[in-house]
């Protein structure tokens, strides 16, 4: 068994084969851990962090993999060495991929050398499965420096099975969604400028992909500066994810325009029969005709329509508006590994320990301040 670290893009691109051989034994294939996305991500979001992602080799054999990367930051205002997997809020999830022929011990070995952390730093596993083979390792207390592990929530994603027909599905909606989506559709379409289109997305330099930044630049987003054009990192994403995926006919773009003026998208990356929506905007001013609602229905009515995939995997969180698409979700954790530092010993205590105390005994006196007199203590 062998421990290989990948430091560079170059060293990362000469193991491509290998890479996503692995993960093309996975069912469905994670599209946030294939090597199309792990390199426009790093291309991205790569500034003062250092690469690390490791490989475990058995017998020259590629069995195991981890994207992770090292980071400088401040953890309770206190400044620490993070080892982080290659994920932020663009990921819709994270994970490290073992071979699912690799049981027992072994696997156990595997995920061992994937996931050690230095004494001096702390082991930030961001946005894993819930009920995931990884969570059950980290938290395995008997496993060498796992005494130290704390959990945080991350995602509750809803996901949309496509595997009935359009009719039978919008028919099992609940009422409040469909009277709601009624009306807006009746005054979207009174506007007889609006127009709705899916186009192909292949290269950053179509018109459609400016389109697209005018559309976020317009948006709510660019209150916090997180819209594409004045978030440079999200914007490169953006079109390193194109550059990627788009001349395989992966990528497309739902858009709005209102005569010649684009009004809202939803960008779509269909991957193993699954479709992502991994960005949508809407211009503000046109908030009263509810352009997000009206395309995401219209984007979920075609894809039922069509056919051609499975599922529709929202990459969001459990906002209240989804959760009258589908019961189904999938969920997500944070797990933290401290490492054994004295430091980060106390890290751990604060943040695991007297931190969870302290939310409990002021919740506890909220609560009671809340009662009326008569009835505290009761």
């Amino acid at each position: 068994m062998e421990l290989r670290v990948i430091r560079t893009e170059e060293a990362f691109n000469q193991i491509r084969p290998q890479w996503d051989e692995l993960l093309s034994t996975l069912d469905p294939i994670p599209l946030p851990l294939t090597h199309a996305w792990l390199q426009a991500w790093w291309r991205a979001f790569s500034i003062n962090m250092q690469l690390e992602f490791r490989c475990v080799y058995i017998e020259g054999a590629l069995v195991g993999v981890a994207p992770l990367f090292r980071v400088r930051e401040r953890y309770r205002g206190v400044p620490v060495t993070l080892l982080k997997l290659a994920a932020n809020g663009h990921t819709p999830y994270s994970s490290i991929v073992v071979d699912s022929a690799v049981i027992g011990r072994e696997r156990d070995a595997v995920l061992g050398l994937l996931t050690k952390v230095g004494c001096d730093e702390i082991g930030l596993f961001f946005k894993i499965h819930q009920s995931g083979d990884l969570k059950r390792f980290l938290q395995d207390r008997s496993m060498p420096g796992h005494n130290r592990v704390g959990e945080k929530p991350s995602l509750y994603t809803p996901v949309i099975r496509i595997d009935q027909p359009w009719e039978a599905f919008y028919r099992s909606r609940p009422r409040k969604l469909k009277k709601s989506l009624n009306h807006k559709l009746n005054r979207f379409g009174k506007n007889a400028g609006f127009s709705i289109h899916e186009e192909t997305i292949s290269s950053p330099d179509q018109d459609t992909v400016r389109e697209l930044v005018e559309i976020s630049a317009n948006s709510w987003k660019a209150t916090v500066g997180n819209d594409l054009r004045s978030n440079e990192r999200s914007r490169r994403f953006l079109h390193n994810l194109i550059e990627s995926f788009g001349p395989t006919g992966l990528l497309s773009a739902w858009i709005i325009r209102d005569g010649e003026r684009p009004v809202a998208f939803e960008v779509h990356l269909k991957y193993d029969d699954i479709v992502y929506p991994i960005r949508a905007d809407f211009d503000e001013s046109y908030k009263a005709y509810s352009p997000g609602s009206v395309l995401e229905y219209t984007a979920l009515k075609r894809l039922f329509e069509n056919g051609l995939v499975k599922e529709y995997y929202t990459c969001a969180d459990d906002y209240w508006y989804l959760s009258n698409w589908t019961s189904e979700y999938q969920s997500y954790c944070t797990v933290e590994l401290f490492g054994s530092s004295p430091k980060l010993h106390l890290l751990y205590l604060l943040e695991y320990r007297l931190i969870p105390v302290l939310k409990r005994f002021l919740g506890k006196r909220a609560k009671q301040r809340r009662r009326p007199d008569g009835l505290k203590g009761e």
